[in-house]
């Protein structure tokens, strides 16, 4: 192993000079009304924001700790896990600067061939798997770990569930980034895990716990739920809940609730104490978008406009909070706002993206205006000069 691997966790680690590289996709007008949510009165519009929006602090460290390895190790090799957050204005800025990303194999974990002893490599915000860390370090990297507080939380959860034998249930996006650096926790400890998408998925569980479907015909119908040739016996399993940060807290909590009822059905109230466990994992900053969200659409708006990542997990489930209570549209950036008559948005429903038509009100006076925890200012501020310049 080379004798200049490194671990850098802490922005502060850098040393001397470090800066706040987030700050550089702020805007001053909508700063001043993040946390508090207002209006921003604009050559004859108001945009109605929320009082939470845009940047977490986890983003924030995520993009303070990219950059800024980008500017200590000018002219090096310099490598993401995966992208950094899912935002494609923050992630073509790094493509820019030369940072290039690691591929992975069938099982998802990192392909390390191309990587030399000194190369940086850098942690996206969702973490990653622990088998990926370990074979950085057997190459002797600089690795620099952006991962959020949020989800490290969440990893503690799971590490305490598998060394007291229980099945992790994760509530979260099979494919993505996060959920699959969260169940690894389980497999570190020697763990076991079943991932679930929804409520359906949950029935089935329940049901299999009850004892009306078998352990194996429900892991044969979900063969990417659980570790190759995982079993499980609900007579004698305990099970603990846990959850992707950014997922609906509703949802997360009807989940808890229909496979604790299960429990109490089957083994009753004493036994599911010792067998069941359940806790709140959801990110917080998640928690205050949505729930300023569904603040803001009480109030009389033309259109709602939903800002991030179409793969963004946490902005995907703010447009689904707003879908059908107001005309909205899910939208990444300025490029897809094409015309007065047609804008490119993501459907909540469906997940597709299409051009939409006839989406801007004649006589446009209000308009709502959020974004996901990984969209910057900049990006709201060329979509609201873009609206004026259509009105």
């Amino acid at each position: 192993m080379a004798t200049d691997e490194r671990m850098i966790k802490k922005l502060s680690e850098f040393g001397d000079g470090f800066k706040h590289h987030h700050e550089n996709y702020a805007v001053s007008d909508i700063s001043k009304i993040r946390e508090t949510g207002g209006i921003w009165e604009l050559d004859g519009v108001s945009f109605h924001f929320p009082e939470h929006f845009g940047f977490c602090y986890g983003v924030d460290k995520a993009i303070d700790m990219v950059f800024e390895t980008c500017a200590r190790f000018q002219g090096e090799r310099i490598f993401l896990t995966d992208q950094l957050i899912h935002n494609p204005y923050i992630n073509n800025k790094l493509t820019e600067k030369g940072v290039s990303y690691l591929k992975r194999d069938s099982q998802n974990l990192l392909i390390c061939d191309q990587l030399r002893a000194g190369d940086k490599v850098v942690v996206s915000a969702f973490g990653t798997d622990f088998r990926d860390i370990k074979a950085l370090r057997e190459k002797g990297v600089t690795i620099v770990d952006s991962t959020c507080g949020a989800i490290i939380n969440v990893w503690k959860r799971v590490e305490g569930y598998a060394k007291k034998g229980f099945i992790t249930i994760m509530h979260g996006k099979r494919n993505h980034e996060e959920t699959r650096a969260t169940v690894s926790q389980a497999v570190k400890e020697g763990g076991l895990y079943i991932t679930i998408e929804n409520k359906t998925e949950a029935r089935e569980l329940a049901l299999v716990i009850l004892g009306q479907i078998s352990e194996k015909e429900f892991l044969a119908k979900y063969p990417t739920a659980s570790p190759a040739g995982f079993s499980f016996d609900t007579a004698t399993c305990k099970m603990g809940m846990a959850n992707q940060t950014t997922m609906l807290k509703g949802e997360s909590l009807e989940i808890q609730d229909i496979l604790r009822k299960a429990f109490i059905e089957r083994y009753g109230e004493e036994a599911t104490r010792e067998r069941f466990r359940s806790f709140d994992t959801i990110c917080g900053a998640t928690q205050d978008r949505q729930d300023a969200l569904r603040k803001l659409l009480n109030t009389k708006l033309d259109l709602v406009l939903i800002v991030g990542g179409f793969n963004s997990s946490n902005t995907t489930h703010l447009a689904e909070i707003a879908w059908n209570r107001l005309p909205i549209f899910h939208i990444e950036g300025e490029a897809d706002i094409l015309s007065k008559t047609q804008i490119r948005a993501r459907n909540p429903q469906t997940s597709a993206v299409s051009v939409e038509t006839d989406w801007f009100p004649k006589n446009l006076k209000n308009v709502g205006i959020t974004s996901g925890a990984s969209t910057p200012d900049v990006t709201l501020l060329e979509i609201i000069r873009k609206i004026c310049e259509l009105k």
